[in-house]
């Protein structure tokens, strides 16, 4: 079995301009993302799904600097650059989180390998009540081959919910005790760019220093001003509309989604 950890990369931001090339410490949030990633012994290989447009160019050269692949796909369709990225490299899974969530737990990526490796008939893995920023995801090729075949929409921004628990084996993972907690560890605004700063800024991470999350945790529980920052931002969702046509098409196609199903999995469930 063949698990790369691939990190979705495109400079399209809107509320905060280019935020995965904004340094934190003495370098940008995606080359934090891609040291975390390859931190781990367990990840066969840590890539990055980006596109061939121009405006992308500064993530391919963080790539080549880096040291590490990239996969150049759709610019406007986030699940099938992962599903082409999944394909291209050969992967039986992929696991997954954005570049603006810096801060997420190595250990975590350990434990969602772990997971896979002990339930293999898992298609999405997640965990259960993860901090936003620290939710760390794990999917099946075959299962993104199959929703990329079957969905109905093209804007996989926000993905999770085309992977409908009647249809798929979803395995949530209970969070571990020690690194669960209310903060908002995302870059998506001014403020949580403050923030974040100020926590890379006070811990001293600079570029090789790879701290636990736990370490950031304790931080922000000993420094609640810090945490207060960003802690009023309302984090963007799935519309109810989007939900609603998504379950829609499942419930009025099973059996050409079914057939799909089978093309990639050998069989129905």
């Amino acid at each position: 079995m063949k698990i790369g950890f691939v990190i979705p990369a495109r400079l399209k931001s809107t509320r905060l301009k280019k935020k995965i090339l904004m340094n934190l410490g003495n370098q940008s949030a995606l080359e934090w993302a891609i040291d975390r990633a390859k931190s781990s012994t367990s990840i066969d290989e840590v890539v990055v799904a980006t596109t061939a447009l121009n405006t992308d160019s500064e993530i391919s050269k963080i790539c080549i600097k880096k040291g590490i692949r990239y996969f150049q796909g759709s610019p406007d369709d986030v699940l099938l650059r992962l599903k082409d990225t999944a394909e291209y490299f050969d992967f039986d899974y992929i696991v997954n989180i954005t570049p603006d969530n810096t801060l997420f737990s190595m250990y975590l990526i350990d434990l969602i390998v772990s997971e896979i490796k002990e339930n293999p008939d898992s298609d999405y893995l997640r965990f259960k009540d993860a901090m936003l920023g620290t939710g760390i995801y794990a999917l099946k090729k075959e299962a993104l081959q199959t929703v990329c075949d079957f969905k109905n929409v093209l804007d996989t921004e926000i993905w999770g919910s085309l992977f409908h628990k009647d249809y798929f084996n979803i395995r949530e993972i209970e969070m571990p005790s020690f690194l669960k907690a209310n903060y908002r560890l995302t870059m998506d605004t001014e403020l949580d760019y403050l923030m974040l700063s100020k926590i890379f800024d006070e811990l001293g991470l600079l570029e090789g220093y790879n701290v636990e999350l736990i370490t950031v945790i304790n931080f922000l529980d000993n420094n609640p001003q810090i945490a207060e920052i960003n802690s009023k931002i309302i984090q963007r969702s799935s519309s109810e509309v989007v939900i609603e046509k998504i379950n829609r098409n499942f419930k009025e196609n099973e059996d050409e989604f079914y057939s799909i199903k089978k093309k990639y999995y050998g069989g129905l469930d």
